[in-house]
């Protein structure tokens, strides 16, 4: 591929890392965490990785650590290691907050970004990365489906935008994935384990996803030139 790609080390971050990695890719990957991008470098263990320490939340460093990598052919955003879901009577809004500055703000700070400065060059790609509840939030699910509907519409209108700079935006909405994240909202292993077993069973593919199978869904993005303003949804046939 030879591409040079930048992205976060979250858990589905780090899936589609291997997977451009297995593609012959030059892969930057940058977190706020200078321990996950250690962690992450270390454990792809290979001469075309390397990172860097970047927190999205604070805009004028973080497009100057932008800048300083450019230019990149592609650009994927997973940022977010966490999920709002529960009661939304009980839904802490500072926490809630902070997830929207990181995933959806974020990805309004890249898109600025990339319209302004010759990060992404012509040709390349913006893939930004949302969740099913968008599409199908259901009972629990308000706030995370309004974050995750932002970033599809986002999608759309940073598309129009970067298409004189002939830069295409996509965004993947993932189904459930196996994940460390479900250790971040409580769950023991054994629920894990039962929660993925049950939801196999309901699934038509028959098993849950794990961050390498919905990588595949990234390397379509970016690969796929005639591909603007989609949302890819890699979901297993929940929403059959």
């Amino acid at each position: 591929m030879g591409s040079k790609c930048g992205m976060s080390t979250s858990y589905i971050g780090f899936g589609v890392a291997e997977a451009l990695l297995d593609v012959g890719a030059t892969v930057i990957i940058i977190s706020s965490s200078s321990e996950k991008v250690t962690n992450a470098v270390k454990r792809l263990n290979s001469p075309n990785v390397k990172g860097t320490v970047g927190n999205v939340r604070e805009e004028a460093a973080f497009v100057e650590l932008l800048r300083s990598l450019a230019p990149v052919d592609h650009i994927v955003f997973s940022s977010v290691d966490r999920i709002i879901r529960g009661k939304l009577g009980d839904l802490n809004l500072d926490d809630a907050k902070h997830l929207f500055g990181v995933k959806f703000w974020g990805a309004v700070v890249l898109g600025k970004a990339v319209l302004n400065y010759d990060i992404i060059k012509a040709g390349g790609s913006l893939t930004l990365t949302s969740g099913m509840a968008a599409i199908k939030p259901g009972k629990g699910a308000s706030v995370g489906g309004a974050l995750n509907g932002g970033v599809l519409s986002l999608t759309v209108g940073l598309a129009s935008d970067l298409a004189e700079m002939k830069i295409r935006v996509n965004t993947v909405v993932p189904g459930l994935v196996m994940t460390e994240l479900w250790e971040k909202q409580g769950k023991s292993v054994e629920q894990q384990k039962e929660e993925f077993r049950t939801v196999a069973k309901s699934l038509p593919v028959g098993f849950v996803a794990t961050a390498e199978d919905i990588a595949e869904a990234y390397l379509y993005c970016i690969r796929a030139d005639y591909a603007t303003g989609t949302c890819v949804q890699i979901d297993g046939g929940t929403c059959l």
